[in-house]
């Protein structure tokens, strides 16, 4: 079928034609002479030159239009045949086109079948090399040429392997850090997971450790804030307590109902504690607001 194709020939019987404008030379010096007789500045026409000023101006008219019907004439005649022509062409190039139409399509569509078929192929090798490596195959940037017929099988396996090596050693730090992140969360006193998962949308580590620095600062200033607060709302009691009580000795007896409403007590007590848990003791009669006094004895 292909070589029936390449041997029929296109046959065209073609006539070139004369078209001449015979008496062109005479025509054109009778208009340049009355041209030149007429092209001038300030042209007036006078009674006496009027009459035949109009002569003159029906006669160029007149052999304008007979001229340009002449060209008209031609022109439609010369058209015919080359209308007719084009006519047979595009009949013949409607039907060869009906032809080409489907047997494009099957070959697109074959085309198509075996690209999918070599994408899949060079997909199963991706497969295989990034499983060595133990990288997801999902962040594979496939090359669409990879898919081509000319494309070298070893450029192509080289560039696969280059993007799985590349993915590994980024897997490998992204663990490192997230390892990182996750102790200097824990050493700040805050919850790792949302740094490390930070660390996993793509923000670079920089970013991350600036977040944990902002976010310790705003747990100490909430907690600092919240000591305050509660040193505030301690000495507020206090006030309302004292201004209800009167303390008379070791007893504070209510202003109202004379009842006694505390009473204080001097204890004596030995303690085997550790420096940080004196501190803490310390700490925790201070928050209380309990009087005490202390001394290292061994």
């Amino acid at each position: 079928m292909s070589n029936e194709v390449a041997e029929r020939r296109t046959e065209i019987e073609f006539q070139p034609a004369t078209l001449k404008l015979t008496n062109k030379a005479q025509l054109v010096d009778w208009a340049t002479e009355i041209r030149d007789k007429f092209k001038k500045e300030n042209l007036i026409s006078t009674p006496e030159s009027l009459a035949g000023d109009k002569s003159v101006l029906s006669d160029l008219k007149g052999k304008y239009k007979e001229l340009d019907e002449a060209r008209l004439e031609v022109q439609r005649e010369f058209k015919k045949p080359l209308d007719s022509f084009n006519g047979d062409v595009k009949e013949a190039l409607k039907i060869i086109n009906e032809a080409i139409t489907p047997i494009d399509t099957v070959i697109k569509n074959e085309e198509l079948r075996e690209k999918e078929e070599r994408r899949n192929n060079v997909l199963e090798i991706a497969k295989q090399i990034f499983s060595e490596y133990d990288v997801d195959l999902s962040k594979l940037e496939f090359n669409e040429k990879w898919a081509n017929k000319t494309y070298g099988i070893g450029k192509r396996k080289d560039e696969i392997t280059e993007q799985a090596v590349r993915l590994a050693k980024e897997k490998e730090t992204l663990i490192k850090n997230s390892e990182a992140i996750q102790k200097l969360a824990l050493d700040r006193k805050l919850e790792p997971e949302g740094f490390v998962q930070q660390l996993y949308n793509g923000v670079s580590m920089a970013s991350v450790i600036e977040n944990i620095n902002r976010a310790e600062k705003d747990m100490k200033d909430r907690i600092e804030r919240n000591k305050r607060l509660e040193v505030a709302r301690k000495a507020q009691e206090k006030v309302q307590r004292e201004a209800k009580t009167t303390k008379v000795g070791d007893k504070r007896i209510d202003n109202e109902t004379g009842e006694v409403v505390e009473e204080f007590k001097t204890f004596r007590f030995t303690a085997k504690l550790s420096i940080a848990q004196a501190k803490q003791l310390k700490r925790f009669f201070d928050e209380h607001e309990i009087d005490f006094s202390a001394e290292v004895v061994s």
